[in-house]
């Protein structure tokens, strides 16, 4: 019969085994960073401000650009933040007025993203820290919902980026476009003003070009 014997390990020894042990464990753990500036080109939607007992998720946002810039609805009203060498700029803020618990969730996100100096990013949430490392408000990167239609032999699919905005891609190019006020049903418009979507429930109407094309919505196309 074999018989194995275990060698003694003598007190350093272990200890160097538990400081290798441990460092592995953090190089195999789930990663999570605090950093200057939240990711480039991602949308977050709010969950939670640490200084209000409940918010609306639907009012605020925040989008992030290639170079760092953020903007979004903080409730009401929108805002910018620039990015620049020494970091974040003063935040601007349209002027608008809503309702009281409308302007209250705004001042909170505002008054917690003026306080943030980093941002912890941990799987789908996004932290905004404060200088002692206090978690101020946290951010979900939200479901945006995409709608498919056939505009008279034209597929034409529009994204709901937020609160009166959509990204709207036809024959492979993609535009911005904002909500503008209508009579009755919802119509959007491009920064240029050349291209126009107006919706009422499953139909709408495309404009592009000077041709105006009737759309009706669509099931999305099936997924290989």
């Amino acid at each position: 019969m074999k018989t194995t014997v275990t060698p003694s390990i003598r007190p350093a020894t272990t200890a160097a085994i538990r400081l290798l042990t441990a460092a592995l464990a953090m190089t195999f753990a789930p990663l999570v960073l605090a950093v200057s500036t939240p990711p480039a080109d991602s949308h977050w939607r709010l969950a939670n401000i640490a200084s209000l007992t409940s918010i609306d998720p639907s009012l605020t946002d925040l989008m992030v650009d290639a170079e760092g810039n953020i903007s979004g609805m903080a409730g009401c009203n929108q805002y910018h933040r620039s990015l620049g060498d020494d970091g974040y700029g003063p935040i601007a803020v349209t002027r608008k007025t809503c309702p009281d618990e409308i302007m209250t969730q705004e001042q909170a996100f505002l008054a917690a993203l003026e306080l943030t100096t980093s941002w912890r990013v941990d799987n789908d949430r996004l932290l905004l820290q404060g200088v002692g490392g206090q978690t101020l408000a946290i951010m979900l990167e939200p479901i945006i919902p995409t709608y498919h239609f056939d505009c008279q032999g034209e597929p034409v699919v529009f994204d709901v980026i937020r609160r009166g905005q959509i990204r709207l891609t036809h024959q492979g190019q993609t535009v911005m476009m904002e909500r503008t006020q209508t009579a009755s049903g919802t119509r959007y418009v491009d920064e240029s003003g050349d291209v126009v979507f107006w919706g009422k429930g499953p139909q709408g109407w495309f404009t592009r070009d000077g041709e105006t094309r009737e759309c009706q919505q669509v099931p999305p196309p099936a997924q290989d």
